[in-house]
């Protein structure tokens, strides 16, 4: 700190010698007197900054603590930060490095290698994002060339004195003095390294555990389900989602014979059954739609399936039961009155030389006779 105080002290030496009125405090024109490397408009973001009662004056220690600090305390803008940065480089200084400044540089150096001290030019791209180092003098392809010159041939990797040259290439290339680039990057000492991520999006077969299938339902990496539940159905029993002993439900033997009706002579439903059941029975509503018919039969099936069978089918009144926002019995119900008694079957024409026997003859008069 022998360094940034002895920079203090000729500051404020400058400063006296400019302080006509001796009140110890600077308007904008005695800023801009004091501070003649520095363009307007970098001057100007700089006073507005430090002066926080916006009188038009700033007090001259509180400027200089500004300037020198190098915690987190105070929050920057990338502007002001720039400004900042550009005065650095601006103050005439007996040295062009800080010393200590390098210890706090060298925390940040191993934050950023990871530990391992291979310091990368990925690291060092990533250090000067988060430091705010880039500018229209400074850009990335002045850094690609600083960190080649700094490297040995044939490694990609440099260490910490290599990393001091890196630093002085960026202040040589930023026109400004070491300190100033030193006393950026220590400011990262306490915050750390930067880490920006983006959320995934949700993925159903990854994330709803009810979908997974082999180990992973029985309790491999994805879980630790030891029910012992192989097909979907069950595990979605087990967990309690299609629990039959909280339901209001009628007997389920007039919604068998409808579901075997429905079937088509077998005892399985496939999934276009299912839809055409539910719009038969009046089932689809508000709630519950076409769509909400297909995620409910893929729900109670078992994978590589395409039907089910009355089990699974009394597992799909529940789902659909709760979808709808009405009870089981209302669900069995519907389903037993949506029944058809013919279902498929068209009624053929008359055809009076086959409906009307007395037009028989031959062989055909004798088996009706004989019948």
């Amino acid at each position: 700190m022998a360094d940034i105080d002895q920079k203090k002290a000729q500051l404020k030496a400058k400063f006296k010698s400019m302080d006509t009125n001796g009140d110890g405090q600077l308007d904008f024109n005695e800023f801009l007197g004091l501070m003649s490397k520095l363009d307007t408009d970098t001057a100007t973001k700089l006073f507005k900054k430090v002066d926080k009662t916006g009188d038009g004056v700033i007090d001259f220690e509180e400027f200089v603590d500004y300037i020198y600090d190098t915690g987190k305390s105070k929050a920057r803008t990338t502007d002001t930060r720039h400004a900042r940065l550009a005065f650095l480089g601006a103050v005439d200084s007996i040295s062009e490095e800080d010393a200590e400044l390098w210890g706090k540089c060298e925390v940040v150096f191993q934050a950023y290698s990871g530990g391992d001290e291979k310091f990368e030019g990925r690291d060092l791209r990533k250090l000067c994002v988060d430091c705010v180092l880039f500018d229209r003098k400074f850009k990335q392809n002045d850094l690609d060339v600083i960190f080649t010159g700094a490297k040995a041939r044939g490694q990609n990797t440099i260490n910490f004195e290599k990393f001091k040259d890196c630093v002085r290439g960026i202040a040589k290339k930023k026109n400004c003095s070491t300190t100033a680039v030193q006393a950026a990057i220590a400011e990262r000492e306490e915050t750390g390294v930067q880490i920006n991520a983006t959320q995934a999006d949700a993925v159903r077969f990854h994330d709803d555990k009810s979908t997974y299938t082999g180990m992973h339902a029985r309790g491999g990496r994805h879980g630790d389900d030891v029910s012992g539940a192989t097909t979907r159905s069950e595990r979605l029993r087990a967990s309690g989602r299609l629990d039959h002993s909280e339901q209001e439900e009628l007997p389920w033997g007039p919604t068998q014979e409808a579901f075997l009706v429905f079937c088509k002579g077998d005892e399985y439903l496939d999934s276009r059954e299912f839809t055409q059941m539910c719009d038969d029975c009046g089932l689809y509503n508000r709630k519950f739609t076409r769509a909400d018919a297909d995620v409910t039969f893929n729900k109670v099936k078992n994978k590589g399936e395409r039907k089910i069978d009355f089990e699974q089918f009394k597992d799909a009144c529940i789902a659909v039961a709760g979808k709808r926002g009405s009870s089981v019995a209302d669900v069995q119900k519907k389903v037993h009155e949506g029944q058809p008694t013919k279902r498929g079957v068209t009624e053929a024409d008359f055809v009076r030389f086959h409906d009307d026997k007395t037009t028989y003859t031959g062989m055909h008069v004798e088996v009706h006779n004989a019948a």
